[in-house]
């Protein structure tokens, strides 16, 4: 009786656990998708797991928890290098207080992500503070100066999006060989049907685009090489025979690491890839990149020996005896505590990779290494603008070879702001030398600047090639061409045209900034006689003396450079000669002027010669009356008068 009580009451207490653990279920209406989201994010299915976390955030109500989903929604984008979303919940996120300090590290790699170095900083000091045994705090701190100071002194190069190629997905780590340029892309044009959820896109294939300086020509897919899988991240010899790649996920899609798989061009297709000995079901190998000579492969790898996440490795290779030897982890001065991937060797033995764990702008950024002797190099990284705040990775060189003027040496793949979508393709180019011209345009006599005053530049071959005017400052800014002798000149109505500014671009090798003053000068009224110093003649001579050849010089430039005037030459005389006689002197004074000008190629319809013996003296010394010899001097002058502005050359 009594167990049959015991049973009784146990049983009943049985119900009753049943009926709470029925309204906890009933309370989480959430928990199946809580789950699923839960067992996404731990199968690396990113993008699934945001998806499936953001349904559930809004359901739950305990605060702990309601955190912890917040969390997981951001993380998910981060992992799935969406970091647009990421950086909007982990905002949400740092707002909600939440309390692992280390949410500010994944907070302040975003605001860098976006270039937004001033707050990244802040949130790198807020987690050194927080957590002050970490280096990587303060680290990355150096990191933000770093990039600052980068971006306000960038190398001379152009970056371009290949816009005619990129899409609204994902398109990276181009490889150039023999005129093509081949990249991996999760466009929709990939032949799989199924979505990576690690990033919500198709699987990776192959394409291959013919590509000549700027002229892209339509992706094909690579079918030979590309499976329902991720594919991606190539090399080719020169040869367009061999090509080494990366294929993750396994033909079947059922693989969790990247292998390299080898393939050669036979009989016009690429045949069935064969995997390397070195792959290993363990760890991933993947970004094969062979050397100039054939005899080592670069790749990138987790396996054991490894310095930090991911890191450049390289194996020995005997072509002859097709034989691998035994991978080397590239060492400390290339890799470094977090990922190092995308090798790629110049044809001067040259390694470049990408690398998060180094002092950079962003997430991946390019590096250098030089190797010399067998030994690498610490590596250097290569800058702004070829680096940026988002991930610039997976570089390929042109072969020198193959390079054409003014054109791409280079393209790299990288998701930075401004991008046509997720990953897209750079060209990497030199910038042209700019030489600017200021010109600044007065008038002479007042010192003000004159507003619409026409500039004409003419280069070597007297062809014009800018004629600007100036703005209300008197000022014209203009970009002349390199390798030239440019010939500027200056003119406004009612003013004279100034004098020719020859400038010689031959031997500039930076970027340079010449700044001009070109005083005007108003063109003189026909009642106003200019006095041309310096024209002296032999007494009783009327033949043109070297040193007056200066001052004619000078006239034949200011007549060249205005074509419209018509002028008065006229010779005067001193008063200590008869008049007949001075008079005569001082037209043959004139003509052997106007004669000077015509040799050096004035029309002679725009000359007038004249003389005016003793007829004009410029003070008293007449006949009887004592002067001194300078006082002489002063009537023994050549002047000129503008007697028209209209003159218009025969052509």
């Amino acid at each position: 009786m009594k167990n049959i009580v015991y049973i009784s009451i146990w049983i009943l207490l049985l119900g009753f656990t049943f009926q709470l653990q029925a309204q906890e279920k009933q309370i989480k209406p959430y928990q199946i998708d809580l789950d699923k989201a839960d067992n996404a994010f731990k199968a690396k299915k990113y993008n699934t797991a945001a998806q499936l976390y953001q349904k559930v955030y809004p359901k739950i109500k305990e605060e702990e928890l309601k955190q912890q989903v917040l969390f997981s929604i951001a993380e998910s984008y981060r992992n799935s290098n969406n970091f647009k979303k990421a950086l909007q919940w982990f905002e949400e996120l740092v707002n909600s207080k939440y309390p692992d300090p280390a949410i500010l590290f994944s907070y302040g790699q975003l605001l860098k992500n976006f270039e937004r170095y001033d707050e990244a900083n802040k949130a790198f000091y807020d987690y050194s503070f927080e957590v002050p045994d970490d280096k990587r705090g303060k680290i990355a701190q150096q990191s933000c100066q770093f990039a600052s100071n980068a971006k306000t002194n960038p190398r001379k190069l152009t970056i371009e999006n290949l816009s005619n190629l990129n899409t609204d997905q994902s398109d990276y780590a181009p490889f150039y060989v023999q005129g093509k340029l081949i990249f991996a892309s999760t466009r929709k044009e990939a032949q799989g049907s199924e979505t990576f959820e690690w990033t919500g896109q198709k699987y990776s294939d192959f394409f291959v685009s013919k590509i000549s300086n700027k002229t892209i020509e339509k992706p094909q897919a690579l079918k030979a090489l590309n499976s329902n899988y991720n594919e991606g991240v190539a090399w080719f010899d020169p040869n367009y025979s061999t090509t080494y790649f990366t294929q993750c996920n396994g033909v079947d899609g059922a693989g969790v690491n990247c292998k390299i798989y080898v393939s050669y061009f036979q009989n016009g297709t690429w045949i069935a890839p064969k995997p390397l000995p070195f792959n290993s079901d363990s760890f991933s190998t993947g970004h094969p990149a062979m050397s100039a000579d054939g005899k080592r492969l670069y790749f990138s790898s987790d396996m054991p020996g490894s310095i930090g996440g991911k890191d450049i490795w390289y194996v020995s290779y005997d072509a002859l005896k097709d034989r691998w030897g035994t991978p080397q982890n590239c060492g400390e001065n290339v890799n470094s505590s977090e990922d190092d991937m995308f090798p790629f060797i110049g044809e001067e033995g040259t390694l470049y990779f990408a690398s998060k764990g180094r002092l950079g702008m962003g997430g991946f950024d390019l590096f250098a290494s030089r190797d010399t002797l067998n030994t690498f190099g610490q590596a250097e990284n290569m800058g702004s603008p070829i680096n940026s705040g988002g991930d610039d990775f997976g570089i390929s060189f042109i072969p020198k070879s193959e390079k054409q003027n003014d054109a791409p040496f280079a393209y790299f793949s990288s998701n930075r702001m401004g991008g046509m979508g997720d990953d897209d393709i750079y060209s990497i180019a030199d910038k042209p030398i700019i030489v600017l011209v200021k010109a600044t345009v007065f008038d002479r006599e007042t010192n003000k600047a004159i507003a619409g005053a026409n500039l004409k530049l003419k280069n070597k071959v007297a062809k014009i090639i800018a004629e600007p005017n100036t703005n209300d400052k008197g000022l014209a800014v203009l970009e002349i061409p390199l390798n030239d002798l440019i010939n500027l000149s200056a003119n406004k109505e009612k003013y004279l045209s100034s004098a020719t500014i020859e400038i010689d671009t031959r031997n500039i090798k930076q970027d340079t900034s010449i700044e001009l003053r070109i005083p005007l000068d108003l063109v003189p009224s026909e009642d106003i006689e200019l006095t041309m110093q310096g024209i002296y003649y032999d007494l009783d001579k009327w033949d043109v003396r070297p040193d007056a050849r200066v001052i004619l010089d000078s006239l034949a430039a200011i007549l060249n450079n205005n074509t419209n005037l018509v002028i008065e030459l006229a010779s005067h005389t001193d008063s200590r000669a008869p008049a007949a006689y001075n008079l005569d002197l001082s037209k043959k004074r004139a003509q052997s002027c106007v004669n000077y000008l015509l040799q050096k190629g004035i029309q002679k319809e725009r000359l007038v010669a004249v003389g005016y013996g003793e007829t004009k003296l410029v003070n008293d010394c007449s006949d009887e009356v004592d002067c001194t010899e300078e006082e002489h001097q002063q009537n023994r002058r050549t002047t000129v008068r503008i007697i028209r502005t209209d003159f218009k050359p025969k052509r």
